[in-house]
């Protein structure tokens, strides 16, 4: 669209454009300051550790992701109950479960 200085333009300034991150100032000025302490490049490696909580955590996540998310035996089960009449509810045992459930979020 433009030519500015020999810079040509196809669209909105720094979206979808290919940025070459090696070859950035900074990147050259740390690579010089390698080389010039030790004489040679060193390769820089990354480490993650992860904490006990974290361990855990991703076990949790991989055991609930390997979980059905609905037992469509019970659904069958319940559905049946319901159109044939047999189905009933203990409505102390439900409200019980309601508190509990309510003490539990506290």
């Amino acid at each position: 669209m433009s030519d500015i200085n020999n810079i040509k333009s196809t669209g909105p300034a720094g979206l979808n454009t290919p940025r070459n991150v090696v070859d950035a100032p900074e990147n050259r000025e740390e690579n010089n300051a390698s080389k010039v302490s030790n004489g040679t490049s060193t390769a820089r490696t990354d480490t993650v550790s992860l904490t006990d909580t974290a361990t855990q955590l991703q076990s949790i996540q991989q055991t609930l992701s390997d979980a059905p998310v609905v037992n469509d035996e019970r659904v069958t089960a319940l559905r049946a109950a319901i159109a044939d009449g047999s189905y009933q509810v203990d409505a102390a045992e439900l409200a019980q479960n309601m508190i509990n459930f309510e003490t539990q979020l506290r």
